[in-house]
This record gives C-alpha cells, sequence and structure tokens, in this order.
C-alpha cells in the first residue's frame, strides 16, 4: 500500500519576540500551527488561510527567513521539511514565520492548548518534535543589519551562516551546530580558558568540539545569544552578539569566523 504523501504549510507566529505553538489535539504533541496546502493554493496562500483559521490572527509574511535572500523566496519561508503526521501520513512540509499584532489566539478545536515562548531551550522540554525546536530558533533569530562584505564569503553566505550558528546554538542543535565546521576546524575561546586552563583555551577537530558545547549545554541551560552584527572580509566572518543568562550581566562578545568551502575553520571568541 502506498504511504499517502501531501504538501503541507507550518506558521511559527510572532509577536513581542516570542512565538506561538499549540498542543495539537490528535496528535498531542506541541507543533506550530499550519495545514495541508488546498488545490490552487500557494504554499503562502495556505499559510495565510492555516493560520487565520485556527488562530483568528492575521499575519504579516514580512519577517526575512532562512531563504529570504533566495531570488523567488516566498517572503518569511524558513524551510522545507518532511515529517510523518500520523494517520494523515506524511506532509511535505513548507515552515513559515509571520508577524502578528496581538497574542489573543482564537482557536477551532484542533487544539488543547497554546503558549508563547521566547527561548528554544522552552520548547525543547516539552513534547516537541527536534525540527520544530530547530525552525522556532530559526523563527525567533532577528533579522541582521546588511553585511560589509568583500571577495571570498559573500554578504548572502554571511547572513546564512550567521542566521544558521545562533539559531544552532541557542536550539542546543548540537549536530546542527557541527555540521557548520569543518572536520579539523580549530576553536579558542576565554571561557575554555578558564575552565579547562590544560588546553591553553584551544581545541581542535569536532569530537573536541562536541564535548566543549555538550558540556556547556548541560551546565547552562538557560544560555542565550543574541546577533548584533556580522562582517565579512575575504574568508573571514566577524560576528557580534550578546550572550546572556539568568544571573549574569549580558556580555557583549565578538567571535571571528574563518570560513573555507563553506564550513568554519577557524573560530576565535573575544570578549568585551
Amino acid at each position: 500500500m502506498i504511504e499517502r504523501r501531501a504538501f503541507s504549510v507550518s506558521v511559527f507566529a510572532r509577536h513581542g519576540g516570542r512565538v506561538l505553538l499549540i498542543r495539537h489535539a490528535r496528535l498531542g504533541k506541541w507543533l506550530p500551527v499550519g495545514g495541508e496546502i488546498e488545490a490552487g493554493e500557494t504554499p503562502l496562500e495556505a499559510a495565510r488561510r492555516e493560520l487565520r483559521e485556527e488562530t483568528g490572527l492575521e499575519g504579516r509574511f514580512e519577517a526575512p527567513g532562512a531563504t529570504t535572500f533566495i531570488d523567488g523566496s516566498p517572503a518569511g519561508l524558513l524551510a522545507y521539511e518532511e515529517h510523518a503526521a500520523g494517520s494523515k501520513g506524511s506532509h511535505l512540509n513548507f515552515a513559515f514565520v509571520a508577524e502578528v499584532d496581538s497574542e489573543r489566539v482564537v482557536g477551532n478545536g484542533e487544539f488543547s492548548e497554546h503558549r508563547w515562548f521566547a527561548e528554544p531551550w522552552e520548547i525543547e522540554a516539552l513534547d516537541a518534535p527536534k525540527n520544530v525546536v530547530q525552525l522556532a530558533a530559526l523563527a525567533l533569530a532577528p533579522a541582521l543589519p546588511p553585511v560589509a562584505a568583500a571577495e571570498g564569503v559573500s554578504e548572502r553566505a554571511a547572513q546564512e551562516l550567521a542566521r544558521a550558528w545562533i539559531a544552532a546554538f541557542n536550539a542546543r542543535d548540537l549536530d546542527g551546530l557541527l555540521a557548520l565546521y569543518a572536520d579539523d576546524a580549530v576553536h579558542f575561546s576565554p571561557k575554555l580558558r578558564a575552565r579547562q586552563p590544560e588546553t591553553g583555551g584551544l581545541v581542535k577537530g569536532k569530537a573536541a568540539l562536541r564535548a566543549w558545547w555538550a558540556d556547556s549545554f548541560e551546565r547552562l541551560p538557560g544560555l542565550h545569544y543574541a546577533a548584533r552584527r556580522v562582517t565579512a572580509s575575504g574568508d573571514r566572518l566577524f560576528l557580534e552578539y550578546d550572550r546572556s543568562l539568568p544571573g549574569e550581566a549580558t556580555l557583549a562578545v565578538a567571535e571571528l569566523f574563518v570560513v573555507r568551502a563553506g564550513r568554519i575553520a577557524e573560530s576565535r571568541v573575544y570578549h568585551g
């Protein structure tokens, strides 16, 4: 028997720096609102309709999505992914982010509960699929200002890499974060030097990076990065961001990345 497949959309409604998730009545999981694309609809048209029908909210699909820089990409498109949809078979899904003017949700009976979330780690603690946590992190990542770029790392590549790095870190997506690095990448951090003096603050290779970040994620569940600015020149990308942790003062951080063949070959952290 051939598995049923259908194109679908999901929408991360965003208001005041928080995104909306619902607890799906049939599946019992925390998900963005969404549903199947109807005959003759574009994914963007379906996203507008599903958001309105399920929540009563009108969305402005103006926010930069992860693919907005691609010519012809619908506004607010975050990603395309595929997932099992229970008795409905497989959904071939277009995920969007949309700004809304209110947090007042009027449900249509398809969900039992809804909440607004400011941090990906809050979603990670719930019964939510991994890709929902990852997509929510992208939806929560602020748009970066224009990149000053020279030959080497293009403006588009710099924006995409910076957004993916911030999103993966805030979602505690260790595999997604490591996928941005070369196998023999070198990383220097003052925090690493303070915690592991024997390293001199320097580690090399994905195994060492995985161990360092896994330890950080476990020790600091509230750690969050907020991007400020990204600058690219030649093969170097300079990312400025704020490091915040409950109970500590926000720390201004700058991180220099050396990019080769589309992957981070070297990274060096500076605290200001």
